[in-house]
């Protein structure tokens, strides 16, 4: 899972809830990513930089579509996207 928040959040608080979430709904970590703030392509909602945070996990497919309904409704980054790897 990509995630972009703005670089003026404290993001703290929103990735722990985004390990609680999958984590309570029977999911594992495997592991983070935080790839610090960067200049984006393109503005998002007038960003000019965004932070990026990876986070692999496993999880039953039921809950990833819980993961994406319940990011949604946070509505605390600028983008989020959640990605099937093949093993």
């Amino acid at each position: 899972m990509a995630l972009l928040l703005s670089p003026q959040q404290e993001d703290a608080g929103s990735i722990e809830e985004v390990r609680e979430f999958i984590t309570k709904n029977g999911g594992e970590i495997l592991g983070e990513e935080d790839w610090g703030v960067r200049k984006l392509a393109y503005p998002v909602k007038k960003q000019e930089f965004g932070r990026y945070y990876f986070i692999r996990f496993k999880a039953h497919p039921s809950t990833t579509y819980e993961l994406n309904t319940h990011l949604r409704l946070m509505g605390k980054f600028l983008r989020y996207m959640i990605v099937r790897r093949d093993e």
